[in-house]
C-alpha cells in the first residue's frame, strides 16, 4: 500500500523519482541516440565560428601577423576560404540542430503520451473513496498542468541538458588548446557559479512546489464555482465566492511572485559572474598582447584574432551554465510535479480483484448479505449487523431517514467498498472472490442525480453497450416512454449534449438514463431515488416504464417517495445504520413502526399512497 509522503519532507532531488521518469524514453532509444549523434555534430559544427573567425584575423587580416609575409590575392583566397568553412559550419549546425531537435520532440511526445495514458488508466482503476477525499479540480491538475511540465522536460528541457554539456566540453577542449592560461583565467567563473547554485537549489524547488499546490487549489476552487453557479446566483453568493477565490488567486500570484523572484536573482547573477569571466580574459589576453608588442615581438604566443576568438568561446562557455541553470530551474518544476503525479499512479486501489479472482457467470441475482459491517471513517459505523436475503427476481425497497445506510448497502453490492467484516454473496459466490467488472457488467444504475456524457442522445443510451443496433436503441427508448420527446428534438437520437446535459430537462435525462439502463439488460437492477427528481407527469411515465425495467430482475430500490415502493416484494427499513423492519407495504404499515411513521408523515404532507 502506498503510503503518502509530507511535501515539506520531500528530497531536493529525488533520484529513483528522475530515472523512473527518463524510463518513459526508453522505448524510443533509436531516436534519443538519433538526437543525440545529430546534437554532438550540431555541437560540433557551432564551435567551428570562432575559431575559424580568430584564425582568419591571425593569418590574412592583422598587417602584423602570417599576413605580413602574404601578398593580397594570397589573402583574399585564404580569407574567402575560411569565410566557405564558416558559412559550411553554420549550415551543418542549422541540419542538425533540426534533426535532434525533431527526433527528441518525437521521442518525448511519446513518452508524454504513454505517462497521460497510464495515468488516466490508473485514475480509473482507482477506489471511490480516494476520489471522495480529493477535490475534482485538483486531481485535473495532476492530468493536466503537472503532465505539461513534464512534457516540456522531456521534449525539450533533457536533451538541452545534455546538449550543454557537450558544448562545455567542446568549448573547454578547444579553450585549452589554444592557450591553457587563458583557459585558466576563465575557469575561475566555475566555483561562484557552483557555489550560487548550491544556495538556490533547495529555495527554489520548494517556491516551484508551492506554485504547483497553489494552481491545484485554484483548479479545484474554479471547478466547484462552475459546477455550482446555478446555486451560488440562487443563494446571491457571488461575493463571498469571488472573495474566497481572490484569496486563493492572491495566494498563487504571492507563490509565483516568489518563484519568479528567486529566478531573478538566480539568472542575472549566473550572468555577471560570467560576465566577469569575460572580462578577466580580456584584460588578461590583452595584457599579454600589448606585453609581447612592447617586447618587439613581430608573432607572439597570442594574436588579435586568437583573443577574439577566445572572448566568444567565453561566452558559449557561459551561455550553456546560464542555460542549465534555467533548465535546472525547469528541472525543479517538473519534479515536484513528477511526485505528484507518481504519487497518483503508486496509490493502489483499495478495491482490487484478488489472484486467484473468477468471473462470475450470468446471475440469477439470489444476494444475499451475513453479518456486515461498514464504515467510512474508523470507527464511525455506517452499517452494523447487517443480514438480509434476497431471492431472485424479487423487488427489493431500502427506506429510511438521510444517513441511514442506504446507499451504502448499495455501494456495498457494487463491490465501490468491502465490507469491514461479514460478507455480500450473489448465488453463492462472496463479491471479494470474483472480478470486479463480470460483476458490474451484469448490473444497472440509475441515480438521482443522473450523469449523461458529452455526445449524442444515442450514445449515451448505448452507453454500456457500444456494439448495439440504433434499432435496439430506438426499442428502449419506446420501453422507457423516451421516444416520443427524443424525435422532437433538434436532430433527433443524433442530437449532441451539452456539459451535463443541460440541453435537457430532469425529468429527459432521466428517462434516457431508464433507456440506458434497460439497454445494458443487467440482472440486477439498482433504481436510487430515481424518480424524486421528476415532475408528475414524467413520475407517471417512468413508473409505466418500471413494469418493463423490473420484470425477471432482481431490483434495488431506493426512494423516499414510499408510494414508488408499495409493490416491493420486501421493504427493508433502516434506521441509524441498522435494519429495524423487513416486510410487505402492508404489513409494515399494521405493524405501527418506523415504516408507519414515516408513511404516514408523507401522507400527512400531501403524499398519496
Amino acid at each position: 500500500m502506498h503510503h503518502h509522503v509530507p511535501t515539506g519532507e520531500m528530497k531536493p532531488f529525488d533520484s529513483e523519482t528522475f530515472v523512473r521518469l527518463v524510463k518513459y524514453l526508453a522505448p524510443y532509444k533509436w531516436w534519443i541516440l538519433l538526437a543525440v549523434g545529430a546534437l554532438v555534430i550540431s555541437s560540433l559544427a557551432a564551435q567551428v565560428g570562432p575559431y575559424v573567425l580568430g584564425r582568419a584575423i591571425d593569418e590574412f587580416i592583422d598587417p602584423h601577423g602570417a599576413a605580413v609575409e602574404m601578398d593580397m590575392l594570397n589573402r583574399l583566397a585564404g580569407l574567402n576560404i575560411y569565410t566557405m568553412i564558416f558559412v559550411a559550419s553554420l549550415l551543418v549546425a542549422w541540419g542538425a540542430g533540426y534533426v535532434q531537435t525533431y527526433a527528441m520532440s518525437w521521442a518525448g511526445q511519446n513518452a508524454i503520451f504513454q505517462l497521460r495514458q497510464q495515468l488516466y488508466e490508473h485514475l480509473q482503476m482507482l477506489s471511490l473513496r480516494w476520489f471522495d477525499e480529493r477535490p475534482d479540480g485538483r486531481i485535473m491538475s495532476r492530468v493536466t498542468n503537472d503532465i505539461q511540465t513534464l512534457n516540456d522536460l522531456l521534449s525539450s528541457g533533457l536533451v538541452t541538458v545534455v546538449g550543454d554539456i557537450a558544448r562545455i566540453g567542446i568549448i573547454v577542449t578547444i579553450m585549452v588548446s589554444m592557450n591553457t592560461r587563458l583557459a585558466l583565467a576563465a575557469f575561475i567563473t566555475i566555483p561562484p557559479l557552483a557555489l550560487v547554485t548550491f544556495i538556490f537549489r533547495p529555495k527554489i524547488l520548494r517556491a516551484h512546489r508551492a506554485v504547483r499546490q497553489k494552481v491545484a487549489e485554484i483548479n479545484a476552487n474554479l471547478q466547484e464555482s462552475i459546477s455550482g453557479v446555478r446555486v451560488t446566483q440562487s443563494f446571491t453568493r457571488e461575493e463571498e465566492n469571488f472573495e474566497e477565490f481572490d484569496d486563493r488567486n492572491h495566494s498563487n500570484f504571492e507563490a509565483t511572485v516568489e518563484a519568479e523572484r528567486l529566478s531573478s536573482i538566480f539568472g542575472p547573477t549566473l550572468m555577471a559572474i560570467g560576465a566577469m569571466g569575460t572580462a578577466v580574459v580580456l584584460w588578461y589576453g590583452g595584457t599579454i598582447i600589448m606585453r609581447e608588442t612592447l617586447s618587439g615581438l613581430q608573432q607572439g604566443t597570442l594574436g588579435p584574432g586568437t583573443l577574439v576568438a577566445f572572448l566568444a568561446y567565453v561566452q558559449r562557455f557561459n551561455h550553456p551554465l546560464q542555460e542549465l541553470s534555467n533548465i535546472y530551474a525547469q528541472m525543479q518544476s517538473a519534479m515536484a510535479a513528477c511526485e505528484k503525479v507518481f504519487d497518483i499512479m503508486d496509490t493502489d486501489p483499495e478495491i482490487k480483484d484478488s489472484p486467484d479472482a473468477v468471473d462470475i457467470p450470468a446471475i440469477e441475482g439470489k444476494i444475499r448479505y451475513e453479518n456486515v459491517n461498514f464504515a467510512y471513517e474508523k470507527d464511525e459505523y455506517v452499517l452494523q449487523d447487517i443480514n438480509l436475503v434476497v431471492q431472485p427476481g424479487q423487488r427489493i425497497a431500502f427506506v429510511g431517514h438521510t444517513g441511514a445506510g442506504k446507499t451504502t448497502m448499495i455501494n456495498l453490492l457494487c463491490r465501490f467498498y468491502d465490507p469491514l467484516s461479514g460478507s455480500i454473496t450473489v448465488d453463492g459466490y462472496d463479491l471479494r472472490n470474483v472480478t470486479s467488472r463480470s460483476l458490474r457488467r451484469q448490473m444497472g444504475i440509475v441515480l438521482q442525480d443522473t450523469f449523461l456524457f458529452r455526445g449524442t442522445v444515442r450514445e449515451n443510451i448505448a452507453y454500456g453497450r457500444m456494439d448495439v443496433s440504433d434499432e435496439e436503441v430506438v426499442e428502449a427508448a419506446r420501453a422507457v416512454n423516451a421516444h416520443q420527446f427524443i424525435q422532437a428534438l433538434p436532430q433527433g437520437y443524433d442530437t449532441q449534449l451539452q456539459e451535463r446535459a443541460s440541453n435537457l430537462s430532469i425529468g429527459q435525462r432521466q428517462l434516457v438514463s431508464f433507456a440506458r439502463a434497460l439497454l445494458r439488460d443487467p440482472r440486477i437492477l439498482i433504481l436510487d431515488e430515481a424518480t424524486s427528481s421528476v415532475d408528475a407527469y414524467t413520475e407517471l411515465l417512468i413508473q409505466e416504464a418500471l413494469g418493463v425495467l423490473l420484470r425477471n430482475r432482481t431490483s434495488f430500490i431506493i426512494a423516499h417517495r414510499l408510494s414508488t415502493i408499495r409493490d416491493a416484494d420486501q421493504i427493508v427499513v433502516l434506521h441509524e445504520g441498522r435494519i429495524v423492519e423487513r416486510g410487505a407495504h402492508e404489513e409494515l404499515i399494521n405493524a405501527d413502526g418506523h415504516y408507519a411513521e414515516l408513511y404516514s408523515r408523507q401522507f400527512g404532507t400531501g403524499e398519496t399512497a
